[in-house]
């Protein structure tokens, strides 16, 4: 900054400082040229002529550095201390070849040329402030160099009118110090000033152009979630275009066998719609990011052999190979999250692999573990890699064959990756397969707690055992569609159901104890599930086994069903998930 002494000027401040040189050179040795006429008849020829020369030849060299510093236009932003350095060697020459000057236009008796020759010393040092204030060194330079020899040389001639000359000479040379100061300051301010308005400016510039990335963002976004949506459209009306077509024809005569043949492809039909349900949830949770990711520490083979264990024999009816690896490896992250990853991952493989092989495993590295699904698959063309997560995406199927999935899987695996942090990569060969992978930290083994209870069936997959027991089943449900299918099913499985409304219609004493309860969350009045399953086993006077139901599985929802030790089974309700909680609970 200009305003601190011995700082190195700036870039502007030096083209100020040198864009003057030859103008000032010129001026100078004319005031010169007039001041030694003053002195002609009290100084010897010889002695004027001499100083004029070598006072022409110092501001000569001033011309030349100016000229040497516009010819280093491409290197002098590197050496700017150095092209300072030489602007106060020149000021301080040009300011001794005046003081020496001093010395040489010697008449102490003529008072009109004394005072002419302390005026236009006075007026080039005033003369120079506001140029040399932009580097106060070189201005502190040209004070001393002026009025230094002239104080000295009227001390010397000892007259009391030259002793307060050097007195007002010593005072000069403090103001201009001062002035300086001064006009530095104010350049500064007006440099800070232009500073802050170029930033000002590039900030304004910055902002429109993240307000044009934002808009044209915005823009894509629209259009890709009108295109997204119009796929949801396509498909959701797809499966209940069926079903509807598949329900008119139940109600026609038919024959045992087509009415079980029309009953599983309706069957099929709901399947198909509830998975695209839940994973459009599942989408809309994470984008919306009201999934909180619970990190814990696991052993990665318990991870595998539930994979095993649910696409095993999936894998194996389409004849595929279906292989883990052992791993030893314990890591830390969201276990259930992990798992819904490794399933798309998984099912994603098995679903586009036609032959050959799909393979998890887990391979130490360094203090980390790489966690990889690899298929013999059909692979994936490179131009087609950049879009495989995009929701509704189907490689080879732009028009969205059902039979080969609902496009969700990838697309769901990717956001839970970004949710947990972790990068999710993928290389793949078209006719060569593909492999996907992930790399998790490693974990010191954690003990597990015995007899660890699930409390959320969300993400299970249900395996139920032939013929659920004869139950008496409370289901209590205020939407009359739900409880009627629910009772149906109930029944279908030989299990006694009451069916109720309300909480105050399901804790009529008329009803029998029951033996389990299914409840919906939202019930009537503002009664939510725990609180309904508190009330009716307080009422029936033992701990009833209950299982809540509802439509907005969300994490909170979720997490005080834990909470009250509830199960919690997400709508649409997968049957063999309600069967299964049937199985587990005992006769009574």
């Amino acid at each position: 900054m200009a305003a601190t002494p011995g700082a190195p000027p700036d870039a502007q401040a030096l083209d100020t400082l040198h864009r003057g040189a030859p103008l000032s050179a010129v001026v100078g040795v004319v005031e010169a040229f007039f001041l030694s006429v003053l002195f002609w008849r009290e100084v010897p020829a010889t002695a004027i002529a001499l100083w004029l020369a070598a006072f022409a030849a110092v501001r000569c060299l001033r011309i030349g550095l100016g000229m040497a510093y516009r010819r280093s236009a491409g290197t002098r932003s590197a050496r700017p201390a150095i092209w300072a350095r030489w602007v106060v060697v020149s000021a301080l020459a040009q300011a001794l070849a005046w003081g020496v000057g001093s010395w040489v236009l010697w008449a102490p008796a003529n008072l009109v040329a004394e005072m002419a020759l302390h005026i236009g010393l006075a007026a080039v040092v005033l003369g120079s402030v506001a140029h040399l204030a932009h580097h106060l060194p070189a201005l502190g330079a040209y004070a001393v160099g002026v009025f230094g020899p002239l104080a000295a040389r009227d001390l010397l001639v000892g007259e009391p009118l030259h002793t307060l000359l050097a007195l007002a000479s010593v005072l000069m040379a403090l103001y201009v110090w001062h002035a300086g100061r001064a006009q530095a300051r104010a350049i500064a301010q007006a440099a800070a000033q232009q500073r802050e308005r170029q930033e000002l400016i590039a900030a304004l510039q910055r902002e429109n152009q993240a307000t044009r990335l934002a808009r044209q963002e915005a823009e894509a976004a629209h259009a890709s979630k009108a295109q997204f949506l119009a796929a949801v459209g396509h498909d959701l009306r797809q499966p209940l275009n069926a079903m509807q077509l598949l329900a008119y024809t139940l109600q026609q005569p038919a024959s045992s066998e087509r009415v079980d043949y029309l009953a599983a492809t309706l069957m099929e039909c709901a399947e198909s719609m509830g998975s695209l349900v839940e994973g459009l949830l599942e989408l809309s949770r994470l984008d919306a990011r009201s999934i909180t990711p619970r990190p814990t520490r696991f052993a990665l083979q318990a991870l595998f052999d539930e994979m095993a264990g649910t696409f095993g024999v999936q894998a194996q009816a389409k004849g595929l190979a279906f292989t883990v690896e052992p791993t030893t490896a314990h890591v830390e992250g969201d276990r259930a999250l992990l798992a819904r990853v490794l399933s798309n991952l998984v099912a994603n493989a098995i679903r586009y692999t036609p032959a050959g092989f799909v393979r998890l495993g887990g391979r130490e590295q360094g203090a980390m573990v790489e966690v990889c699904v690899h298929d013999s698959g059909v692979g994936i063309d490179a131009a087609e890699l950049p879009r495989i997560f995009d929701e509704h995406y189907q490689i080879g199927h732009p028009e969205r064959d059902r039979s080969q999935g609902l496009g969700l899987g990838l697309a769901t695996a990717r956001r839970l990756c970004d949710l947990l942090g972790l990068e999710l990569s993928v290389q793949s060969q078209p006719g060569q397969g593909s492999r996907f992978a992930l790399c998790l930290p490693l974990a010191a083994p954690e003990p597990v707690a015995a007899g660890a209870a699930v409390t959320t069936m969300g993400d299970e997959k249900a395996t139920a055992q032939p013929g659920p027991p004869a139950q008496r089943v409370l289901v209590l449900e205020d939407d009359a569609g739900s409880r009627r299918a629910l009772t149906e099913v109930l029944q279908g499985w030989g299990c006694e159901v009451i069916a109720a409304a309300s909480l105050q219609e399901a804790m009529q004493p008329q009803h029998a104890r029951p033996d389990a309860l299914v409840v919906d969350w939202h019930l009537p009045h503002g009664v939510q599930g725990p609180e309904a399953v508190a009330a009716l086993r307080s009422a029936f006077g033992h701990a009833v086994p209950a299982l809540l139901v509802t439509a907005e599985a969300t994490p909170e929802l979720q997490a005080r069903a834990a909470a009250a030790g509830l199960p919690l089974l997400p709508k649409p309700i997968a049957p063999m998930k309600l069967r299964a909680f049937l199985q587990s609970q005992p006769t009574v």
